[in-house]
């Protein structure tokens, strides 16, 4: 029998073979085979199973020659392709494969372990109408390429935006005759220290900020109302402190964050809030 270039490489390739099946479930592989003669599969544990006679009278040929081509082939056959019953297995499905009492083990196939032999066997006119059929479905399956995704945008490195950025300023402050506008000046500055800032908190991993003004560390931690009006009301935050918190001059607060805060209040000057270490924890010393 003279075998088409096409058949002739899916005989010689297992990986061809093993492709071609992957795009089959094992109902669309029995309707694969029906197409070139009709076989019936016996259903056990919700899936189809032949034995090597049933697939010998298919193919039209010795049981030998089903035997022989498992055997040369037999790590190329998946769980889903074949089966070997042994013990209460083949006693639960001896009836539905009419298998004889004194049988005492049976190799079974699924369809798509059926369409794995039917590209493996040469001497068989049903096989290679089988191999045809396969070989058109391949055909007819469109190769799609995916579209190529456009890679997300990404940020250059913080150090590359910060120096083109004071390149800029440069190029600016030489336009402008060697000195910026005190705002505009201001303005870089402060996209400077914002920049170096975020670079620097998505850096640290494991902190978390908490800061807390004076009046609402003592509204919220310590329950007490700072007033709105009279010779204590909040614009005088620093007499309202040592009048009534002396004590917060040597208080110390636990810190979730990373460096000094210094905290302005009218009528006072700075509360300091310096960092210091205790039991492996940062805490912040207070001082008016």
């Amino acid at each position: 029998m003279s075998l088409s270039l096409n058949q002739s490489a899916l005989i010689e390739s297992p990986s061809l073979r093993t492709s071609a099946l992957d795009g089959l479930d094992d109902s669309r592989s029995q309707q694969v085979l029906n197409k070139a003669r009709a076989i019936v599969f016996a259903v056990w544990n919700g899936q189809g199973w032949a034995t090597v006679e049933q697939l010998a009278q298919y193919f039209q040929c010795s049981i030998q020659g089903i035997k022989h081509i498992y055997e040369r082939n037999s790590k190329e056959f998946r769980d889903n392709e074949t089966r070997k019953l042994t013990g209460k297995d083949l006693a639960d499905v001896r009836s539905k494969l009419e298998l004889a009492s004194r049988t005492a083990q049976a190799r079974v196939f699924s369809p798509l372990g059926t369409l794995r032999i039917a590209m493996l066997l040469t001497e068989s006119e049903i096989a290679a109408q089988v191999r045809t059929i396969i070989l058109d479905l391949v055909v007819a399956v469109p190769n799609i390429t995916p579209p190529v995704q456009p890679p997300a945008p990404v940020l250059p490195p913080v150090e590359q935006r910060l120096d083109t950025f004071v390149q800029a300023m440069k190029t600016l402050a030489e336009l402008t005759g060697g000195r910026l506008n005190p705002y505009m000046e201001q303005n870089c500055k402060d996209f400077a220290a914002n920049l170096i800032a975020d670079y620097n908190r998505q850096s640290l991993t494991g902190t978390q900020e908490k800061w807390l003004g004076v009046v609402n560390f003592a509204e919220s931690e310590l329950g007490k109302k700072v007033p709105l009006s009279g010779a204590h009301y909040r614009g005088h935050l620093g007499t309202w402190v040592r009048t009534f918190y002396p004590q917060l001059g040597s208080r110390q607060e636990t810190r979730l964050v990373n460096g000094v805060q210094p905290c302005n209040y009218s009528g006072g000057g700075l509360l300091n809030i310096n960092p210091v270490i205790v039991d492996d924890r940062k805490v912040f010393e207070f001082g008016v």
